[in-house]
């Protein structure tokens, strides 16, 4: 890696939303991983002190618990990369922002090119906002929204959903069901039914309805919606599904899968 300078401005994202803090040691593992695979260029600022640095992972060892980070071609910032207090790393990962810091640099024994060992972080955040991004899901894995007739019903009907985010939806509607979707209603005890899980006692919002052109498998209709209250874990969970089918359709682009 090449130049370092000294920043004007100190990252920010590390004090964010605790909600997008991972800190299962798997996921830790599985978005670093994710990150030496796609060999992502990672911005390194060196504390204290603040020099800014460029620098990539390049291994992931989850049974020795570290990580192998990429030197500098200049020495005076492998220097300065050693005597660290802390390393905080970001990074862009399909589209999302990724943060985490290192802690105990040291130099990685052997004679090639220059690269230091850490303990894995303790955590990672991944800055996806609820607003930044949403997933398409045609083509893609079957994903649907059962919405019960009423809070007793026990045949829910099931709308398919054309995208999702962290914090709504959008369904495919046909015309005999519009009159669920009034803009401003809500939709109480849903289930998302996921390739893998089912979520339920969901609290949907509609925020709009408008016409599909052209229409989807019959239905004319796309219903935006919003989650009510949704719990950090159910939000974690599913931001976990989108960054896992974002990463396989990555893959398959890189002919990996």
């Amino acid at each position: 890696m090449t130049a370092a300078h000294e920043p004007t401005v100190v990252p920010k994202g590390l004090e964010g939303d605790d909600r997008y803090r991972l800190r299962d040691p798997r996921e830790v593992v599985r978005v670093l991983q994710a990150l030496v695979d796609a060999r992502a260029l990672i911005t390194a600022q060196l504390l204290p002190g603040g020099l800014s640095c460029p620098t990539a992972l390049l291994e992931v060892d989850p049974a020795a618990g570290t990580v192998l980070l990429d030197g500098n071609r200049q020495e005076a910032v492998n220097a300065r990369m050693a005597a660290a207090r802390q390393v905080v790393c970001a990074a862009q990962l399909d589209g999302v922002r990724v943060e985490f810091r290192l802690q105990g640099l040291r130099r990685a024994a052997g004679g090639g090119a220059v690269a230091f060992t850490a303990p894995l972080p303790g955590w990672v955040l991944r800055l996806q906002r609820r607003e930044m991004y949403r997933l398409p899901l045609l083509p893609g894995p079957t994903v649907t929204l059962a919405v019960p007739e009423d809070p007793e019903d026990e045949d829910p009907v099931r709308f398919r959903v054309l995208d999702i985010s962290g914090g709504g939806l959008a369904l495919r509607v046909e015309e005999v069901d519009a009159w669920r979707f009034r803009p401003g209603a809500a939709l109480e005890g849903c289930t998302l039914h996921l390739p893998e899980e089912a979520i339920p006692e969901l609290r949907v919002e509609v925020r709009h309805l408008s016409r599909l052109d052209p229409p989807l498998a019959g239905a004319t209709l796309r219903a935006g919606c919003r989650f009510l209250d949704l719990p950090g874990p159910v939000e974690k969970r599913l931001l976990r599904f989108i960054f896992q089918v974002e990463r396989q359709r990555n893959a398959r682009e890189r002919g990996v899968a």
